[in-house]
């Protein structure tokens, strides 16, 4: 009997999901974020711009200026253990997701300098960790 233990963790795959979507919506044609690939593990350093936390969970997705000209996915609220998203100095365009509000440990958001329209979903002000 063979055991295979995978270093993503308990929530490897969701989370991998989760950035590859979220990959696809702001960079579509793949220029600024060809670091994060199906087979890369977003906690060894491999995806620029992402960190994880202690229990190897990603807590902090850090892309500003990075030129990207896409939307935010409703798949950044599948990142449950986030605390930092950094989305500022891009040309994102869109709605912003109410799933956003999904974050529940979110401290630090920062969308400003970006095109988005609509209004921003008022479940994002009952979001307590914010600062």
């Amino acid at each position: 009997m063979v055991f295979v233990l995978s270093p993503k963790g308990v929530y490897g795959n969701a989370e991998l999901k989760a950035l590859l979507d979220l990959k696809a919506s702001l960079d579509p044609e793949g220029i600024f974020l060809s670091s994060w690939t199906k087979n890369g593990n977003p906690c060894d350093d491999s995806f620029e711009g992402v960190a994880c936390n202690e229990k190897g969970q990603v807590a902090n997705v850090s892309l500003q200026g990075k030129g990207l000209s896409g939307k935010l996915s409703p798949a950044i609220g599948d990142l449950k253990h986030l605390t930092g998203l950094y989305l500022h100095y891009n040309s994102l365009y869109g709605d912003i997701p109410r799933e956003v509000a999904n974050l529940t440990q979110l401290s630090d958001l920062y969308l400003n300098v970006n095109h988005f329209s609509g209004e921003i979903p008022s479940q994002i002000g009952k979001m307590e960790n914010l600062q």
